[in-house]
């Protein structure tokens, strides 16, 4: 049985949001072709309309005019992969001056290994790699299509022995959900510290052929009952209401998450709809927080339907 919409008692009340740490979409180039991306979907519906864009770390800076030491920063495509920035070694060089801690999360696969030995080069033991590789060598590019085990098991190698931390990202579908004791053994013999799996939240036309027959492993956290408009009560848990999540596009433009850039909500929020407030190279991270757009949104988390789709739980069924 499904209702309309009628929320919990959750109220959040914001008039200083914090920003402890950031999600950077270097660029929105990748050489994969994952069925559930919003860059494959994009492409296939709109396919003239795509462009390819990278982030400016110069205007970044700029934008980002507030003391960096300490901030965590997730280099972690929405609809790319960081590590194809044509100048991803400068941007690495300039946001570690700044005393930043990264993590950075990428498939890994047609880098060289000289490239990754300049990579870890400039990193830390604070800061991550992470291969998103769904399953063993022989099934993975099931969903990540065009990558490539070699090159990735090459970025691997050197990563498991530099001084950062490394993980192995596993996304269980139907046809790995079945590997992963093997992927863990593999990631152990590669010398990667760990490896974690991940439930999916992306079922949909494009995906749900895909599934894995264990739901405790392929469980959705979207409120589904969004797509027809018939709501259930939902338990709000917004991530960006902590102040982590902060989003910048390969374009150049401030979302609170990832989420909220995504094409299919974008326009429904003020971040598309008056898009050129949010631009980082007319404005800066300060005055987006103190915008009363920005505080108005994030003070009424609970009745937008991107927030309730993506952030909310479902209680009642």
């Amino acid at each position: 049985m499904y209702f309309t919409l009628n929320t919990l008692a959750v109220t959040f009340s914001i008039s200083n949001i914090m920003v402890k740490g950031l999600q950077l979409e270097l660029t929105n180039i990748c050489t994969l072709k994952c069925s559930g991306c919003p860059r494959t979907q994009f492409i296939d519906i709109f396919p003239q309309h795509w462009i390819n864009y990278s982030l400016d770390i110069q205007e970044l800076l700029k934008f980002l005019d507030i003391d960096l030491k300490g901030i965590h920063m997730l280099l972690c495509g929405h609809t790319g992969d960081p590590i194809y920035h044509p100048d991803f070694h400068t941007v690495i060089e300039q946001l570690k001056k700044k005393g930043v801690i990264l993590s950075i999360r990428t498939n890994g696969s047609y880098k060289s290994a000289e490239w990754w030995e300049k990579t870890v080069e400039l990193l830390t033991e604070q800061d991550t790699i992470s291969f998103s590789v769904d399953g063993l060598p022989e099934n993975f590019t099931t969903y990540r299509e065009n990558g490539d085990w070699k090159t990735i098991e090459v970025g691997m190698k050197v990563v498991a022995k530099s001084n950062c931390k490394s993980t192995w990202n596993y996304i269980p579908f139907n046809f790995n959900e079945n590997n992963i004791d093997q992927a863990k053994e593999l990631c152990k013999q590669i010398g990667l510290d760990e490896l974690v799996v991940y439930k999916s939240s992306r079922w949909d036309a494009y995906t749900s052929h895909l599934k894995p027959s264990d739901d405790n492993i392929g469980s959705n956290h979207f409120n589904q009952s969004w797509i027809n408009d018939t709501l259930q009560q939902v338990q709000m848990n917004p991530e960006c209401s902590n102040g982590d999540t902060h989003f910048i596009t390969a374009n150049g433009y401030y979302t609170p998450c990832c989420y909220t850039s995504d094409f299919r909500s974008y326009y429904q929020t003020p971040f598309g709809e008056n898009k050129d407030s949010y631009d980082i190279r007319s404005t800066t991270i300060t005055e987006v927080l103190h915008d009363p757009q920005t505080v108005n949104f994030m003070n009424n988390l609970e009745k937008i339907k991107v927030c309730q789709y993506t952030c909310g739980t479902p209680c009642v069924k």
